[in-house]
């Protein structure tokens, strides 16, 4: 898919100008819920601008996402932050874009050592997704190679800050922030106010409302994959055609989606399989993402070809 246009702002934006932004191409919003407090890392606070950015984003259909502003240094910590967010900000509402954990935070988190901050990640992210949350990590580049221990959180969407003129290629980016008041790609304010940009690289909306997260009802039909005008008789070039990955293992996953079985790539199955691409009958696949421990991963349920950067 093609880069998505979006900002993420807080209370420092004040009385942000949604409608303005929609019409200077702003596609999404993500939004800070709240924070941990500098001085006591126990206390709590829903950001003062949020339930209004939340509104008016969503009044002038605009996407949403939220971000939390972490300082959490444990797993038990991380976890008592997102049942703060899940239960003050998260509930009742839906969110087409991640609900993000922001680390970056000097006081505690730079201090506390790398196994420190990404065990409070994980109890973060891990409860979210058990509420059926897509959760994402925001930091800078920096910080991803530097202060955290990346290669433990793999199966989370990575939101990179790199104020550059290209994307961080040493990363799975779910989302690029590139500028904010230094912003080499763009004029850095947005609705007259200067605030962090980012392109997103996944189709995020489609996610949530198809497979349930983030508030959204599971939709329960099979979606397919769309017809083609492909008059040749090669599955692998129909596929391409629109974009699907057409290797013998995404087939044989794609086969067995749609009841066809012991797939090995014979001229019948693939006639099969193309058969109900040409009617626009053919079933998409999904994968279901699992944790270390082999317990499903509530958010992952989604369609691997759509999502890849």
């Amino acid at each position: 898919m093609n880069k998505v246009f979006g900002i993420d702002i807080s209370q420092y934006q004040g009385e942000f100008d949604f409608q303005e932004a929609k019409e200077e191409g702003v596609e999404f919003a993500i939004i800070r819920a709240g924070f941990t407090d500098a001085v006591s890392n126990n206390l709590k606070s829903i950001d003062p601008k949020f339930e209004r950015n939340y509104k008016e984003a969503k009044k002038h259909q605009i996407q949403v996402g939220a971000y939390w502003y972490s300082r959490a240094i444990s797993y038990e910590e991380g976890k008592e932050e997102a049942k703060f967010l899940y239960e003050h900000c998260l509930k009742g509402k839906t969110f087409s874009y991640p609900i993000a954990i922001d680390v970056e935070d000097r006081i505690y988190q730079m201090r506390a050592g790398r196994e420190e901050v990404t065990e409070a990640i994980r109890g973060f992210c891990e409860y979210l997704e058990s509420k059926k949350y897509y959760v994402a990590i925001y930091s800078s580049l920096n910080w991803f190679q530097n202060y955290l221990e990346v290669e433990k959180l793999t199966k989370y969407d990575k939101w990179v800050a790199s104020w550059g003129t290209s994307k961080p290629l040493i990363l799975d980016v779910g989302i690029w922030q590139f500028g904010g008041d230094v912003n080499k790609i763009r004029f850095h304010e947005i609705a007259g106010v200067v605030c962090d940009q980012d392109y997103a690289y996944k189709d995020y909306p489609s996610i949530m409302k198809d497979y349930g997260l983030n508030g959204y009802p599971k939709r329960d039909e099979p979606e397919y994959y769309p017809k083609v005008e492909y008059q040749g008789d090669s599955i692998v070039e129909a596929l391409e055609s629109i974009g699907v990955d057409s290797s013998y293992s995404y087939r044989a996953k794609i086969a067995k989606e749609n009841g066809i079985v012991d797939y090995r790539g014979s001229a019948f199955q693939n006639t099969q399989m193309l058969n109900l691409l040409k009617q626009g009958k053919l079933k998409k696949i999904y994968f279901l993402y699992f944790y270390k421990n082999k317990k499903p991963c509530n958010a992952r349920l989604y369609d691997s070809n759509m999502v890849s950067p």
